[in-house]
């Protein structure tokens, strides 16, 4: 009679066994063969200490729809990490191929977060590696290396001190970075028809504008940036298809800042200073219907 209780015991735990075996298996990978710990890594200096209507920091790495997935990219771009693994949420299914989807070259929302971050954290190509079990591995290519850094942080502390007085107002200071900028660069106009390899000017990062004082919207803008964040004041970067600008946050509105279309390239060679691109909001900016300046206000929220 034992020996039949203990049959039929065995029975009905292993027809149990085998019918939860995928719930099983998975809390034994889970838990003991292959946990899913989150490694966290210190912040570098140039994480930016706010939030945006669109993307904000988070600490649950375990993502199950696109925005926690959204979120965790920027978390990883603005705190510096060049490297991060994170986890699929147990009920996210698309996962990973969300993952693959957003860091597919020339995505537009991964560019967008991208805009959202200190220029010294952006990145300029970024890879995953992911496993059957939902563990991704993001790799950042930063777009600033160590010496860019270094010579730019030199210039724009010591520029700074030569043009900053501490009694201006904000605005006062973004009027004269702006001028400065403008005066003392000017438009690579051979950018698109060099090929990458014969180019020497670095014209689409800040040190293009700055340094070697030729650049493109793309190194007008971080320039731009970087000397609103030595100044203190929240911005971020707002693209279209073909070009990208400063989005300021000064005396209580968001302001468009455009130092790209305020230094017009003219036959004469001229260099000219404009103000039509200066600290305007986004009516104004949308009632010069340039084409230059259409942009998908769902990602940009501060600027509809």
């Amino acid at each position: 009679m034992k020996k039949l209780i203990s049959f039929l015991f065995c029975l009905m735990l292993i027809g149990v066994i085998y019918y939860y075996r995928n719930d099983i298996t998975k809390y034994v990978i889970d838990n003991y063969i292959y946990k899913k710990e989150i490694n966290i890594p210190e912040s570098n200096e140039y994480k930016r200490n706010y939030n945006f209507q669109f993307i904000q920091e988070t600490n649950n790495f375990y993502p199950n729809n696109k925005q926690e997935l959204y979120n965790i990219f920027y978390t990883i771009l603005n705190n510096g990490y060049d490297s991060f693994t994170f986890y699929c949420g147990d009920n996210y299914t698309d996962c990973e191929s969300d993952v693959k989807d957003l860091t597919r070259d020339n995505n537009q929302i991964l560019s967008i977060i991208n805009n959202y971050v200190h220029p010294y954290n952006s990145y300029s190509s970024i890879s995953v590696n992911m496993n059957s079990l939902g563990r991704i591995t993001v790799n950042i290519t930063k777009l600033y290396n160590g010496n860019d850094i270094y010579t730019l942080n030199n210039f724009i502390n010591n520029t700074y001190t030569k043009l900053i007085k501490n009694n201006m107002t904000d605005e006062q200071k973004i009027k004269i970075i702006h001028d400065y900028i403008i005066n003392n660069s000017v438009y690579d106009k051979t950018w698109i028809t060099t090929s990458s390899e014969n180019r020497i000017h670095k014209s689409n990062i800040a040190y293009g504008p700055l340094i070697e004082k030729i650049g493109l919207c793309g190194g007008y803008t971080d320039a731009m940036e970087l000397f609103l964040e030595k100044i203190g004041i929240k911005s971020y970067k707002i693209a279209s298809d073909n070009h990208i600008w400063n989005y300021v946050y000064v005396d209580n509105k968001w302001k468009h800042l455009d130092l790209t279309w305020d230094d017009p390239v003219t036959n004469t060679g001229k260099n000219i200073l404009q103000y039509d691109y200066y600290l305007i909001d986004t009516i104004n900016l949308e009632n010069k219907k340039d084409n230059e300046h259409n942009y998908p206000k769902e990602y940009y929220i501060e600027a509809k």
